[in-house]
């Protein structure tokens, strides 16, 4: 996975701030994947998207990955430090032609296209039925709670990388949780703060020396960087 260069960078960013953060996901897939038809990008499973946008993450910021967790308990904020080097290597490809075959019924892995289809679920129990009915191949099965809670723990197991959790521990009040990472949060905070960081380059570059920012951007963060040390 090649990082963006830092014209596409200030695109995504500029395209992101209304957009979803699904959308933004799939618009910064389909900057660094063009070998992809986009439309094909949200029919992936979900762990597929997350896979790459980590890797795309780690081309772009390096492997350390700092953030922090709120406690359930006591509502502290609880910061982490991960290798997310290390923890792609961890997770597996899913295998988009996989089934899950329970109770007479057969499901696919849930994609991009199909977590858009409930962002306006009224609830978290209306969300998942609407998801495993979109993921439902063939006859109508049973919806017990119970094949419910199977049919999940069998979905996720296939794609562990669309549930990435974390054990945390939170100091002040001893409450031990399974955090969410969201690998989509973590790069928009992270693409933001170095979008922000080229705008003020390209601002202090252009007073400077009267440069268009297409030519400011085309620069190498190493010759950026020496003509921002001359200026002061």
């Amino acid at each position: 996975m090649q990082a963006l260069s830092s014209t596409q960078l200030l695109a995504l960013w500029d395209a992101g701030q209304t957009r979803h953060p699904l959308d933004r996901a799939l618009l910064a897939l389909a900057l660094a994947m063009p070998e992809q038809a986009p439309e094909q990008l949200a029919d992936q499973p979900v762990g597929w998207r997350e896979i790459h946008l980590l890797a795309l993450r780690n081309a772009m910021f390096g492997n350390a990955l700092d953030g922090y967790a709120t406690c359930p308990s006591c509502a502290s904020l609880m910061e982490f430090s991960l290798d997310a080097g290390a923890l792609l290597g961890e997770l597996p490809q899913p295998p988009s032609a996989a089934r899950v075959a329970l109770d007479g019924g057969q499901w696919r892995l849930p994609t991009s296209r199909d977590q858009a289809m409930i962002l306006d679920a009224a609830d978290p129990e209306m969300a998942v039925g609407i998801l495993l009915e979109r993921c439902r191949i063939g006859q109508p099965a049973g919806n017990s709670p119970a094949l419910i809670a199977e049919l999940e723990s069998r979905l996720e197991a296939l794609d562990p990388a669309a549930n990435i959790r974390l054990g945390m521990q939170c100091t002040d009040c001893g409450q031990a949780w399974d955090a969410a990472l969201d690998i989509g949060s973590c790069f928009w905070a992270e693409l933001g703060n170095c979008a922000h960081r080229l705008l003020e380059a390209v601002h202090r570059l252009a007073g400077a020396y009267g440069w268009r920012e297409a030519d400011i951007l085309a620069l190498s963060p190493a010759r950026r960087a020496a003509y921002l040390s001359l200026i002061g």
